[in-house]
């Protein structure tokens, strides 16, 4: 029997070219019982569109983007005072690497690992300071 949580995750994933492996992690959250996906976007103006009607925890880059102008999603999104963690599920290489630094991603997680483990990352970081 899966453990139920008091509050739920809430996840927007964004990817622009790993779609199968981003439509698995959904399927994965959504089997957790208790990690919600309110979206899936295929890039930039998408995920504005579905944050105007959803709040999210966690903004999940599935991959490394392969339009770099859909990482502007961050800084957009922040703009709008939407208040979410950004993390980079991918091959962690020295790309991804710079992409992380580059529009300030602070959680990288290595897409290799088990989709459990990730999900126990995802929960060790929902009390964040930087979504609250």
């Amino acid at each position: 029997m899966k453990q139920q949580f008091q509050y739920p995750i809430r996840t927007l994933i964004i990817t622009d070219r790993l779609f199968e492996p981003a439509n698995q992690l959904a399927d994965y959250f959504t089997a957790t019982g208790n990690i919600y996906v309110m979206g899936m976007a295929s890039g930039k103006e998408e995920a504005i569109e579905i944050a105007k009607k959803e709040d999210f925890d966690y903004l999940i880059i599935a991959g490394y983007l392969k339009n770099e102008t859909n990482y502007r999603v961050i800084e957009e999104l922040r703009k709008r005072h939407k208040r979410f963690l950004a993390v980079q599920w991918a091959i962690v290489d020295s790309l991804i690497n710079i992409f992380c630094s580059r529009y300030k991603i602070h959680l990288k997680f290595e897409r290799t690992l088990p989709m459990e483990q990730f999900v126990d990352f995802l929960r060790a970081h929902r009390n964040d300071p930087l979504l609250h």
